[in-house]
């Protein structure tokens, strides 16, 4: 486990933020931090990914004759 920067909590809730900007909530019932979401490297990391497979796929256009009056 990463050490928690920051904590916030709630009446019912949780949350940690790491120094890589992930956030975690403490699970009370198994006792364990969960990872919600992505820090800030892995989130340029996945938005670079999601780029480079948009790129990749063809493109296709739906050539649909116009309606005729």
């Amino acid at each position: 486990m990463t050490k928690l920067i920051q904590i916030c909590a709630s009446e019912n809730d949780l949350f940690g933020l790491d120094s890589d900007g992930v956030v975690y909530q403490y699970n009370f019932k198994i006792k364990t931090w969960t990872k919600l979401g992505h820090g800030r490297d892995e989130r340029e990391e996945s938005f670079s990914a999601e780029a480079q497979t948009a790129a990749a796929k063809p493109k296709s256009r739906n050539a649909a004759p116009p309606p005729s009056d």
